[in-house]
């Protein structure tokens, strides 16, 4: 019977340690957004998980950023358009989706965020931007 009580708390535990924090993870995007329009890449990979970070080196990162300002201008404002919550208990993660509304110089795109707890930290896993409707 203990066995089982000290399974229940170790998975109630790992649960809440899994939550996403949506003050935080707006935090986090936000000041994401505010370094990509002041050029700040040289420290990006803080905003990302570490396995996103594996996955593409700083260099790739910067040259998509380089070619992302050429393409849609340098961005003027963004504003939070919407927040989701979404639980997957299959894969055992809560993730929080933010989607921002971003005005560049030559035009309007809608970004959004995946946000999950990494390490006991929010971190962006994915991100997609796309023109907005």
């Amino acid at each position: 019977m203990k066995y089982l009580t000290f399974i229940s708390f170790l998975i109630m535990l790992a649960s809440c340690a899994l939550n996403v924090d949506k003050e935080k993870a707006q935090k986090l995007t936000q000041s994401y957004l505010e370094d990509v329009k002041n050029g700040n890449y040289n420290s990006i990979n803080q905003y990302y998980t570490s396995s996103f970070n594996e996955s593409e080196p700083l260099e790739k990162k910067i040259e998509k950023f380089n070619r992302l300002k050429e393409v849609m201008g340098a961005i003027q404002s963004y504003e939070l358009i919407s927040t989701k919550e979404n639980k997957d208990a299959d894969k055992g993660i809560n993730e929080l989706e933010l989607k921002y509304k971003v005005k560049c110089e030559k035009l309007t795109v809608e970004e959004t965020f995946l946000v999950v707890n990494d390490e006991g930290k929010e971190k962006i896993m994915f991100q997609n931007i796309e023109n907005a409707k």
